[in-house]
């Protein structure tokens, strides 16, 4: 499931502020969301997910982009996209890779300690801890599970309290995220003080996915920069890129679909082509939401949120010739300024600067037009 954080939706009076603060270069500060796989699927039917339609359209073609092997080339390429970020993580169906594709689940079972994993939601969460406890590595860190209270209230939650116990203990859990999937809050009570009496630092809320955006009655942190609609969600690009084996999306239904270019694809990985084709990706993709979507415009509910993709769509341009990156979209705190260091970019106060320019090109230029 897509990453999430209590982030207020964009206020229509301060788009530019809002462009720079919670949107731009945000999404290469932290992570990167990796898959072997060429496009994303997973298989656990988890009732409260948003991408189930999605997974069956793509479905009839999806056994073209899994890999029957994984060379050292790519092995290679995948090790150089990973030093830019700080953490890698991974939202693969482990438990079908385990029993349908053998040769995949065995390079993660190698490799389970470079990623922290994101993928349990309800019913995967079932399927997917004891591979945890049993089979991967204890170095193997958690980033983040998802219950929907409407399926807590149905299982046994002495059970899962346990079976969570178990996975904090062995390889730690950094994140319980909340789905409130009901109006009655006593599940969403008991594992809150589950949650609180095992030290686990962090949780967050988000409304169903499958319904219309809606603001919700809880103390738990909501994200809010998230609108929705018929099982498709349209939110801002801030926390994470999407990379399926050798090509980059923005959003996990972006991921999914066969049809769908990546914003970036690579043989040998450009970081600086990179990160002016992601800008752009944002402004396609911004734009194809407010064209191709005009019911949802009509939901007064998602109504910033569509008036700040469009504004983003009008008013940011991409410079993919540029030579400069200022220092409020990139800075020293993150991986990837680090590495633009090492191919040719140098540091001055005011962002980094390629060498050899003469006249300045910044990554992007933005207008304040309405």
């Amino acid at each position: 499931m897509d990453r999430i954080v209590d982030t207020p939706a964009p206020n229509r009076n301060s788009f530019i502020q809002y462009f720079y603060e919670n949107d731009s270069l945000l999404n290469v500060h932290n992570e990167v969301i990796f898959s072997v796989l060429g496009r994303y699927n997973c298989f656990a039917g988890c009732k409260v997910c948003y991408t189930e339609k999605h997974f069956k359209e793509a479905m009839p073609y999806f056994k073209n982009f899994i890999p029957k092997e994984i060379n050292t080339d790519i092995q290679q390429q995948w090790t150089k996209v990973f030093e830019h970020f700080k953490h890698i993580s991974n939202i693969d169906d482990l438990f079908w890779m385990k029993h349908e594709q053998t040769h995949l689940y065995d390079w993660y079972k190698q490799n389970s300690h470079r990623f922290i994993w994101g993928s349990m939601t309800d019913n995967n969460f079932i399927r997917t801890q004891p591979l945890f406890v049993n089979e991967l590595s204890a170095d193997t860190k958690i980033q983040e599970i998802s219950f929907s209270t409407g399926w807590l209230d149905k299982v046994n939650k002495t059970e899962i309290f346990a079976m969570l116990k178990e996975l904090n203990e062995r390889n730690g859990i950094q994140k319980i995220k909340f789905i409130l999937t009901t109006q009655d809050n006593n599940s969403l009570d008991l594992l809150s003080k589950w949650v609180e009496d095992n030290g686990i630092g962090y949780t967050c809320s988000h409304h169903d996915f499958n319904e219309v955006t809606k603001k919700l009655d809880t103390d738990i942190p909501q994200a809010e920069h998230i609108a929705s609609f018929d099982s498709d969600v349209f939110y801002v690009c801030r926390e994470s890129n999407y990379l399926q084996h050798n090509g980059f999306f923005l959003t996990l239904i972006e991921s999914i679909d066969v049809n769908n270019r990546p914003y970036h694809q690579f043989k040998e990985f450009d970081a600086t082509k990179h990160l002016s084709d992601m800008i752009q990706g944002k402004v396609d993709l911004y734009t194809k939401w407010v064209n191709n979507n005009q019911n949802v415009l009509d939901i007064q509910a998602n109504k910033d949120y569509f008036d700040y993709f469009k504004w983003v769509s009008n008013n940011v341009k991409v410079n993919h010739n540029y030579n400069f990156i200022p220092i409020d979209l990139l800075n020293a705190q993150h991986k990837y300024y680090h590495q633009l260091t090492k191919v040719g970019w140098k540091i001055t106060d005011y962002g980094l600067l390629k060498t050899g320019t003469s006249n300045v090109v910044p990554l992007l230029e933005v207008s304040n037009d309405s």
